[in-house]
């Protein structure tokens, strides 16, 4: 028995090693896709939509498409994570056929720069209001965003005075949360594999998941109007309740809060197309009224 004691020893460290291997080399390479996903190819002409770029305070170029208005007010539109200036095009079309000016954008990723899912990509926004506000028949700014571009509105709108309006679909209410929302048995392989894509995440972007917290920032947008969407299927995920109690948290705030009904991640208007049309088009009638 002695005489296998050192060979067993051996195979035993050379499984947990591979077993290290494995699940750190899969939360890398998750975390990779994240923080680099592959930008979308682009049309460079669109019928109905001006081709422009615009600079970012730290010096990305970057495509979007621009409609200008026909009733003064604009409406910033951000889609998701890995998303370009196309993703959002659907909501252009109803925005604009209500005489709604559009602005849409590529991610800083079309500029082989890393996503921060919401903490950088504020910069994008940035350039985005700076652009439609420089435009002579801009005389109102709201935002929409989905899922990550849902969390880089409310960050925005919390953060710039001249964002009037609102609405985020489907984001997480804090990137932290979202990364270890799957319950794991402390030491357990998940729950080792969540604390690795976490520290990945923080060692790639130079920022804590925590740091990326919608949920925090929703206080700071009232009194302006903030309507959030979220699917009936994810919204215990994305702790949408949470988010709309914090959005409500100040006396003179004016949030609402709508729950798709069977809807999951990103399935609003293609359950509900008429509903969802007619909500987010009242949504900026009203506030731009105000």
């Amino acid at each position: 028995m002695k005489r296998w004691r050192p060979l067993l020893l051996r195979l035993l460290f050379a499984l947990a090693a591979a077993y290290a291997f494995l699940i750190t080399g899969l939360s890398y390479i998750y975390t990779q896709h994240l923080l680099y996903p592959a930008c979308p190819a682009s049309p460079t002409e669109r019928a109905g939509f001006e081709s422009v770029t615009l600079t970012t305070s730290d010096g990305l170029k970057l495509d979007g498409w621009w409609r200008p208005p026909q009733n003064g007010a604009v409406i910033l539109l951000l889609g998701g994570l890995g998303s370009n200036r196309d993703a959002m095009l659907a909501e252009a079309e109803v925005l604009t056929s209500h005489g709604y000016g559009v602005l849409t954008l590529d991610y800083r990723h079309c500029a082989g720069e890393t996503v921060t899912v919401g903490y950088d990509e504020i910069m994008e926004l940035s350039a985005m209001r700076d652009f439609a506000l420089s435009q002579p028949e801009t005389e109102w700014l709201g935002v929409l965003g989905f899922s990550v571009g849902g969390a880089t509105a409310i960050r925005g709108t919390a953060r710039m005075p001249e964002i009037r309006a609102v609405i985020a679909e489907g984001n997480y209410a804090n990137f932290y949360d979202e990364l270890t929302a799957a319950y794991a048995p402390p030491l357990s392989v998940q729950w080792q594999v969540q604390r690795l894509v976490v520290f990945f995440f923080r060692l790639g972007s130079g920022v804590h998941p925590r740091e990326i917290s919608p949920v925090d920032d929703l206080p700071a947008i009232a009194p302006r109007p903030a309507l959030l969407i979220h699917g009936g299927l994810e919204a215990k995920r994305t702790r949408a309740q949470q988010q709309y109690q914090s959005a409500s948290s100040p006396e003179d705030a004016d949030a609402s809060l709508w729950i798709v009904p069977n809807a999951g991640h990103g399935a609003y208007r293609t359950l509900h197309p008429a509903e969802y049309d007619a909500r987010i088009v009242a949504f900026f009638d009203q506030a731009k009224g105000k």
